[in-house]
């Protein structure tokens, strides 16, 4: 995709070039004044925040301080960021070093993903002003933001809520297993509650693993109806 149809796609045609060259420009990208996105990056983080904690400001008046910011952790996630960055195909116009492209994992890549998203707001921010930095992310991030009638939860606060609410235990996390070295472990922990089944999740964290046996559980008991 060339850099005119890029523009196209998102409805914003940049009078300086250099800025969505250099949002666009990863670190291993060799390039004469080895600059790349990251200091748009930055910036484009804080346009999103300031830009999003406005709209849902104005758009839940009855919502306190902690409803709003489960909200806006949601909205500026990696994972929503790679969402928009997928839309709008960052990953064709990403400029990375071949090799470095070729043996990028996909934790890694999708965190780069969602990284120039931001740097992408961010040049826009600097190109012109708010006013159209706000239109971009309008673009994009409306119907998210429409979505969810409720704030969102993470899942082991949703799970405890669930069970407190029944006056039931507590889950009880456990951990299964460790393997791998210590600069790339892997942790398998598994959740248990009183009269429903055990689950158990992988992952790089123990926190991450926690929260993904935490969704299967919630997943099941909701499919299910059990509580």
């Amino acid at each position: 995709m060339k850099v005119d149809e890029f523009e196209r796609k998102i409805n914003y045609k940049f009078k300086n070039k250099s800025l969505i060259n250099l949002a666009l420009t990863h670190s291993s990208f060799k390039n004469k004044k080895n600059k790349n996105y990251e200091r748009l990056e930055f910036l484009g983080d804080r346009v999103l925040s300031l830009v999003i904690s406005e709209h849902l400001f104005l758009k839940y008046p009855n919502e306190n301080e902690g409803a709003l910011s489960k909200r806006l952790s949601n909205l500026v996630s990696k994972q929503t960021l790679l969402e928009v960055a997928k839309e709008i195909g960052i990953k064709e116009m990403l400029k990375i070093d071949i090799f470095e492209k070729r043996d990028l994992k996909l934790k890694k890549n999708t965190s780069i993903l969602s990284d120039v998203c931001e740097s992408l707001i961010g040049a826009i921010y600097l190109d012109s002003n708010l006013e159209n930095a706000k239109k971009f992310i309008s673009n994009y991030w409306e119907k998210k933001i429409s979505k969810n009638i409720f704030p969102p939860q993470d899942p082991k606060t949703l799970l405890q809520e669930v069970v407190q609410k029944k006056g039931l235990d507590l889950p009880k996390y456990n951990l299964k297993k460790k393997e791998g070295p210590p600069h790339d472990p892997s942790f398998e922990i598994e959740v248990s509650l009183k009269g429903i089944r055990q689950f158990s999740a992988t992952s790089k964290t123990i926190k991450d693993a926690e929260i993904n046996a935490a969704k299967k559980m919630v997943d099941y008991i909701l499919k299910n109806k059990l509580l």
